[in-house]
């Protein structure tokens, strides 16, 4: 893997988001954010900021991988979280995920008290590798 190479990685969601403004002093909460891309690569960069963040503040919230269950419940196709990891302000987080399946979808839930959020998802796109995939593949030549 090449993780330090830039020309590896590829910016798939850059978006900000703001609370709904109830009056001077309320806000609504932010929603939970679904990123509208369906990933087959299992290595993410995330990187939350927020306009008005009290500089107090380290935790932007948490990032979930969900999959498809094949399932349709109520009308609806199925996905669940397997996986949800804390997301910190200001910081790119890498995120190796397992893969349970070839596809997933992410999503991201903010504190109520934001009140502006952007995230940025970056994918990896170079070689993925796993060493045990690495030694089945040796034993199998």
């Amino acid at each position: 893997m090449q993780l330090s190479n830039a020309a590896n990685w590829e910016d798939v969601y850059d978006e900000p988001t703001t609370a709904y403004q109830i009056s001077s002093t309320r806000h609504a909460p932010i929603g939970e954010i679904i990123v509208p891309y369906l990933f087959e690569r299992h290595i993410l960069a995330i990187y939350a900021t927020s306009n008005n963040a009290n500089p107090t503040w380290h935790f932007a919230g948490f990032l979930n991988q969900k999959v498809s269950l094949g399932l349709v419940a109520g009308g609806a196709f199925n996905a669940d979280a397997v996986e949800r990891r804390k997301i910190w302000l200001n910081r790119i987080t890498l995120l190796f995920f397992p893969k349970y399946t070839s596809t997933y979808a992410i999503s991201f839930n903010v504190p109520k008290w934001f009140k502006h959020i952007n995230l940025s998802v970056f994918e990896y796109r170079g070689i993925e590798s796993d060493s045990t995939e690495d030694l089945i593949r040796e034993l199998i030549k």
